[in-house]
């Protein structure tokens, strides 16, 4: 993980990211996971950097990463979970460029985010036949508050909450 760095996404990363999202939507779908396709183009892209910090990690200046960081959860949460309190933040769109997956960068880009919110509380959602990542998730302290259908999948919702580790 020699130059590697983390930082906010500009307008300038979108192409990279739209990409990135997209090579990894193709290599979930070849394992078996197609929640992702379809999902992530240019506009989706532009209007995440409107409303959340979208983070990139780069490995000698290439985009190899991404997360977004909000405020607001995802518009599929009122029908899933209508009645879960709710979060300081929400992470979403963790990527990791199909390259690069289990060297450690999604590891770096959830520890990143967890050290930006404080003291603060973190939701996220994950489907539930993706069993490494549920897995990773739990790893990190989040506990599972909630499963539901969303986007037509099952789907546990976690949370990250400093006195819950």
């Amino acid at each position: 993980m020699v130059n590697t760095q983390i930082q906010l996404a500009c307008w300038k990363d979108v192409p990279a990211i739209a990409s990135l999202l997209n090579e990894c939507a193709h290599h979930m779908h070849l394992n078996g996971m197609s929640h992702w396709l379809d999902l992530y183009d240019e506009e989706f892209v532009r209007q995440n950097l409107l409303q959340k910090s979208v983070y990139i990690i780069k490995q000698d200046s290439k985009i190899i990463g991404c997360v977004a960081l909000g405020l607001n959860p995802a518009d599929h949460y009122a029908d899933c979970w209508p009645d879960i309190p709710a979060a300081d933040f929400y992470l979403t769109q963790l990527a990791v460029h199909p390259d690069h997956q289990q060297a450690g960068y999604g590891r770096l880009l959830l520890q990143y985010c967890l050290g930006l919110i404080g003291d603060g509380t973190m939701q996220l959602d994950a489907v539930s036949h993706y069993p490494e990542l549920l897995d990773f998730y739990r790893k990190f302290g989040f506990k599972q508050i909630a499963e539901g259908i969303g986007l037509g999948d099952h789907r546990y919702l976690f949370e990250f909450a400093h006195s819950s580790q």
